[in-house]
């Protein structure tokens, strides 16, 4: 390997938000982080506007693919990083986050026995408004429960990958809640916001609370009624908050 960090984009039909993706990364990019963009053959403009960045992109594909999962499963076949990262096409990085990453992993003691360094996220709406913050430490008691980490904003050892494989396309939605569950990680947690996320995808849906429960199942992690408990708690969470933001609109 002779990067330090390989930051994986999936894009589909992403022609609204895909530059300023882009453009968050290229700005803090060295010789020592790569870019690699899995595009799932979109239909708009993607593809034009990832190809106008030329090398600034380490790697390039535009293929069908059965999901983002699938796109980030190609992407690790590819990717010379030590540390991995993983980005949807519309979040994006906030300033010196990659410089600050790059600080820990070079100072850091024993930094190779962590196998995911989590930090924070902002999240905003569709239309950039900051509706908080996002991102606690890895603590398996609270994972089993609900996956509150802040994937964007994690490096993932590149040889965990070797150890417990990549991501389970049998699980549309919270196939990265199923990698994490797959062992006990050794974490650090940095209590800095790395990027911005915008809510709204299908993670933030009742469609993802029930793969997540789907995912809880499949590990037998808790009895059958308190993982009911939690799905019903999540979809009654779930419509209070679209009432709540509906109203406040």
């Amino acid at each position: 390997m002779n990067k330090k960090i390989s930051i994986i984009v999936a894009t589909y039909n992403a022609d609204n938000t895909i530059k300023r993706c882009i453009d968050s990364i290229v700005c803090q990019k060295s010789n020592e982080i790569e870019l690699l963009v899995m595009d799932g053959r979109s239909q708009d403009q993607t593809m034009n506007i990832l190809e106008s960045y030329g090398n600034m992109i380490d790697i390039l594909k535009s293929e069908p693919d059965r999901g983002v999962y699938d796109a980030w499963n190609k992407a690790l076949q590819m990717a010379n990083g030590e540390w991995i990262m993983f980005l949807g096409a519309d979040d994006y990085f906030l300033p010196g986050a990659m410089t600050f990453y790059l600080d820990i992993l070079h100072k850091k003691e024993n930094v190779n026995s962590i196998d995911i360094i989590c930090a924070r996220c902002q999240l905003v709406d569709e239309n950039g408004k900051y509706l908080g913050t996002f991102g606690v430490p890895y603590r398996w008691e609270q994972l089993v429960r609900k996956m509150e980490i802040s994937h964007g904003s994690t490096l993932h050892n590149h040889k965990l990958f070797k150890e417990i494989g990549g991501f389970n396309l049998k699980f549309k939605i919270c196939a990265d809640y199923d990698f994490l569950l797959r062992k006990k990680m050794n974490s650090l947690f940095i209590n800095r916001e790395i990027f911005v996320m915008q809510i709204g995808g299908m993670s933030n849906s009742v469609k993802g609370l029930f793969d997540a429960y789907q995912v809880k199942q499949n590990h037998c992690i808790m009895p059958l009624y308190q993982n009911l408990y939690y799905l019903i708690k999540g979809v009654l969470g779930y419509y209070c908050k679209k009432l709540w933001y509906s109203v406040k609109k």
